[in-house]
């Protein structure tokens, strides 16, 4: 691929199908992808972790339209428990990208649009949990919670650890929200 067809859209997802594919993302595998030199990405990137960034900026932004389709017309506990059941199925379905969003530093990359579409998917939960008329130490520990949850089962059902056939990941992960909503 040539410099002229090359684009930060194409070496995004490039870099998408290497981490799919559980390859290590550095500029030479990326570049033997694309079909062009290494040195050709730094007209797009500066380093592979900006590459890497990119990546998870369009993860959250894809998270964020998805939620904000589903999310429509809902409210309350309901548009709560949709929020975590769309992140799980969301991230699971993109388990090796969300790894690696997951392993990204918050707030120690200096990247102020990877800042701002993570900030966004708080916010959408944030906003859903403020409807709820408890004082807002307790909406940030719920807050808090659910994203532990959603965290926590991403994780485990990704690497498979929830495999007891007494009661599925789905059914637990169903328990353990209403557990928590309950006490709101």
């Amino acid at each position: 691929m040539n410099s002229k067809t090359l684009s930060k859209e194409k070496i995004i997802k490039a870099a998408i199908e290497l981490i799919n594919n559980q390859e290590n993302l550095t500029f030479t595998k990326l570049s033997r992808k694309l079909g062009t030199r290494s040195q050709a990405l730094y007209n797009y990137f500066p380093d592979v972790m900006a590459v890497k960034i990119s990546v998870a900026v369009s993860f959250y932004q894809d998270l964020a339209v998805r939620l904000k389709a589903d999310l429509l017309g809902l409210s309350g506990k309901q548009a709560i428990v949709t929020f975590c059941n769309v992140g799980v199925e969301y991230a699971l379905s993109k388990y090796r990208i969300t790894q690696q969003v997951i392993s990204l530093p918050a707030g120690q990359l200096d990247n102020q649009e990877l800042e701002q579409n993570a900030l966004e998917i708080q916010m959408i939960v944030l906003g859903l949990i403020k409807r709820i008329e408890i004082d807002p130490k307790r909406q940030l520990v719920l807050a808090r919670m659910l994203v532990n949850l959603i965290i926590g089962e991403i994780v485990h059902v990704g690497n498979h650890r929830f495999n007891n056939k007494l009661i599925s990941p789905r059914d637990s992960f169903e328990v353990m929200l209403k557990l928590i909503l309950e006490g709101y």
